[in-house]
């Protein structure tokens, strides 16, 4: 099982980037798109993970080859491919493994719940994605630096999302009851806040892995 996860895990990101790549050749398909997309697609990886393994030390392979692999590919140049030749933003794709090696150790020596980490990483992959892109397009009115109110209403509404189907799928509390939507509220509001106030590229950072222990302090006695 451990194995078709990696050759599934390696075809997967192989294709995202594909059509990155192919993606960023548009003169009418901006870079932001294109790293959104690749931000976006490469988190569905974990879904690879919740059927494909079940040791830690098969799971982190992925993780561990694509921050060894986007680290070279950000300090030889390579990733400007992509549009965009900020290192601080560009770092972010040396980030984003990172986390997802955190999330992946965090859950599977016990020490959060697999479910918290899950949490962490679609808020991260879907709710910093899209209140990247939809900012971009419709946040005229800042909040903090480039940050946007589009945006973080984006982030808030996501994670509610997020953690609303992850509490169903892994059977985490009662959805129903005022105490479950109050605490995802909180949590929400507390990603919302990481989010806004993290620099450029470090949320990919400080939102998974945040979000990911306050949801494990805040569900986890439900």
């Amino acid at each position: 099982m451990n194995i078709n996860g990696l050759v599934l895990s390696f075809g997967f990101i192989g294709v995202v980037v594909g059509i990155g790549v192919l993606m960023s050749r548009s003169e009418k398909i901006s870079a932001e798109v294109v790293r959104k997309f690749i931000h976006i697609a490469v988190s569905n990886w974990w879904f690879i993970l919740l059927v494909s393994f079940d040791t830690l030390g098969q799971a982190i392979i992925g993780p561990i080859f694509f921050i060894l692999a986007n680290g070279a590919a950000v300090f030889t140049g390579l990733a400007d491919v992509l549009g965009e030749k900020d290192l601080k933003r560009n770092l972010g794709l040396v980030y984003f493994p990172i986390s997802l090696l955190i999330l992946v150790i965090l859950a599977f020596t016990n020490t959060i719940p697999l479910w918290a980490s899950t949490i962490g990483v679609f808020v991260m992959g879907y709710g910093d994605g899209l209140a990247a892109l939809l900012g971009s397009y419709y946040g005229k009115k800042k909040l903090f630096g480039k940050k946007s109110y589009v945006g973080s209403i984006v982030v808030f509404v996501v994670t509610f999302i997020v953690i609303l189907l992850a509490s169903l799928y892994f059977k985490v509390g009662n959805p129903l009851t005022g105490t479950w939507i109050i605490r995802t509220l909180i949590i929400s509001i507390l990603a919302t806040i990481i989010e806004l106030f993290t620099p450029t590229g470090l949320d990919n950072l400080t939102l998974p892995i945040g979000v990911a222990l306050i949801s494990s302090l805040l569900l986890g006695p439900l």
